[in-house]
């Protein structure tokens, strides 16, 4: 993946089609942003060709061009596993869905736990919150990506840091492993040392990411808030990511 953006403005410049010249413009903008350690203003808009897109711009193009076709679809619905390997990270944060969950919430603290590189504690810092991000960096030891955060993060597994940190006045984890109870536990310690604390999942509703016994316990609430905060946070390729608030 390290020629990742090569290939796409090489394979646009072939095709020659003005769909694809915009999200190949619209990655380039994305991975300038976070490559400078910067927070997006906005969701960036959906990527990938759906069926009917890839049928038309087929017939528009040569037929020795379809291969390549098919290969910039394959990039154009890859962006995510990118970042992930370039930059070590799943979820990508923008400046309008952090401010709208400091203020739909009525928050002013908050402690991003499970943060890996903190984007999101990033995020939430540039809206105007006090944040603290920790993590294990388990995973840090042994990842390319690991050296450089976006944001100081405490050396705290999940239930430690609610505990030290008990005060804040949200909570948030994204992208929690599909494998293991972790979030589960991050639940019981929320309502043990934080039960005043707003508690936000960022993830994909039985998909990606959270434990089958997660989805499965009814967890979650719906509000008016968490429905206005998801508007601003459309999800950019077919994994359909969320923001979930915790019950009480």
């Amino acid at each position: 993946m390290t020629k990742y953006i090569d290939k796409l403005q090489a394979l646009s410049a072939q095709l020659k089609n003005q769909e694809i010249a915009d999200q190949v413009a619209e990655i380039c903008r994305i991975d300038q942003a976070v490559k400078k350690r910067q927070v997006l203003e906005h969701a960036p808009g959906k990527l990938g060709l759906e069926p009917d897109e890839y049928e038309e711009i087929s017939w528009q193009i040569p037929d020795d061009q379809l291969k390549n076709l098919q290969t910039m679809n394959n990039l154009l619905n890859n962006v995510r596993q990118y970042l992930s390997l370039e930059y070590g990270i799943w979820s990508l944060p923008n400046l309008a869905t952090a401010k709208l969950i400091m203020e739909e919430l009525g928050v002013k603290t908050a402690l991003e736990v499970m943060a890996g590189n903190a984007y999101w504690s990033k995020a939430l810092m540039a809206a105007g919150m006090d944040v603290v991000a920790s993590d294990s960096l388990e995973w840090a030891k042994t990842s390319a990506t690991g050296s450089e955060p976006f944001y100081p993060v405490v050396n705290l597994e999940a239930q430690k840091a609610v505990e030290k940190y008990g005060d804040r006045e949200l909570i948030l984890c994204s992208w929690s492993p599909n494998f293991g109870n972790s979030d589960i536990a991050l639940i019981a310690a929320k309502r043990k040392y934080a039960p005043q604390a707003h508690l936000l999942f960022i993830g994909e509703r039985k998909g990606a990411t959270n434990s089958r016994s997660f989805w499965a316990g009814n967890y979650c609430t719906n509000s008016r808030a968490i429905s206005r905060i998801n508007q601003s946070f459309v999800s950019y390729d077919f994994i359909e990511e969320e923001v979930f608030e915790v019950k009480p």
